[in-house]
């Protein structure tokens, strides 16, 4: 196949990804008015060499970026989905707050932010490192169609106001990131307004509610959190001292995998993770259709070099 040929194949194949001559052109870093006369006149093209070199490099080298909403693991309903979904059922029904706490990869924001999907009253907030009390009530302010502007004091009132008036549930992941002043902020925010709130974020979380350095400073916070659930993961031992591990068979499950040796060893890898164990049976899975076998053992294993678990 000539090289036009295979230039203007790609661009019809990529179309519905946003591919166009001129953003094949930026990507190969000429002017767009290259491409159009390659295409048309191929390598008789005055400009050819400019084209040529850079275009086959990029053909014979591109790779597919995967869709993450396409490949993003179906929501699997775990345990601890259910149970935050249920917690902050009843913080809602109560005007109340709840926390949620749990390890880095346990599933927390997945199971928010699929909660957020089905509840279009919900406001979802992810804090950063870098987020303030201010910068956290402009955030809000926007949400709830307010003013962003005015000192913090006015955009706490102005927002608690709003929220008297409609049914909105706040929803801040990240939430250990949050200084204390932004924390306080918030609990101001819900004795004016009883507006729920649902404070989202690893362990640091909650130690930050229960045990902080300056004799529990957050105590008038912690005092009013009403519900709470701290995640377990893909297994865990119930009350009875029984292994559980129903969820992690059903995320295996999702990527063919259902030999119980096999589910054994991810999950001593893993150890219960939920986002360790999805990399993991993802890349795997690279694995198993690159050589054109099952998942299995060998396969875990070597998927297992490439991650840091």
């Amino acid at each position: 196949m000539q090289l036009a040929d295979r230039i203007k194949d790609f661009i019809e194949a990529n179309k519905s990804s946003g591919m166009s001559q001129n953003k094949f052109a930026t990507a190969l870093g000429i002017n767009p008015a290259y491409i159009s006369g390659y295409i048309k006149e191929g390598s008789s093209y005055k400009y050819a060499d400019k084209v040529e070199e850079p275009a086959k490099n990029y053909l014979d080298n591109f790779i597919q970026k995967v869709d993450v909403l396409q490949d993003e693991l179906p929501f699997v309903k775990t345990k601890d989905a259910k149970s935050i979904h249920a917690v902050i059922g009843w913080a809602v029904q109560d005007r109340d707050m709840a926390m949620i706490s749990g390890v880095a990869g346990s599933g927390k924001t997945r199971a928010v932010r699929e909660y957020v999907k089905t509840h279009p009253d919900s406001i979802l907030i992810e804090a950063t490192i870098n987020t303030s009390a201010k910068s956290l009530f402009k955030i809000l302010a926007r949400e709830l169609g307010l003013n962003d502007k005015g000192s913090i004091d006015e955009l706490i009132r102005q927002s608690a106001e709003a929220l008297k008036k409609v049914s909105r549930t706040i929803i801040i992941d990240e939430a250990e990131h949050l200084p204390y002043r932004a924390l306080e902020s918030l609990r101001r925010m819900h004795d004016f307004s009883r507006a729920t709130l649902v404070l989202v974020g690893t362990n640091k979380l909650l130690i930050n509610l229960t045990a902080s350095k300056s004799g529990n400073e957050l105590e008038q916070l912690s005092s009013r959190v009403g519900n709470k659930w701290i995640l377990g993961g893909l297994s865990y031992v119930d009350e009875d001292k029984k292994k559980i591990r129903d969820d992690l068979e059903a995320v295996c499950k999702n990527f063919g995998v259902t030999q119980k040796s096999c589910i054994d060893l991810i999950e001593s890898l893993a150890k219960g993770n939920f986002r360790k164990t999805e990399k993991l049976l993802r890349r795997a899975k690279m694995l198993s259709e690159y050589a054109k076998t099952p998942i299995n053992e060998d396969v875990v294993k070597e998927a297992t070099k490439m991650l840091l678990l």
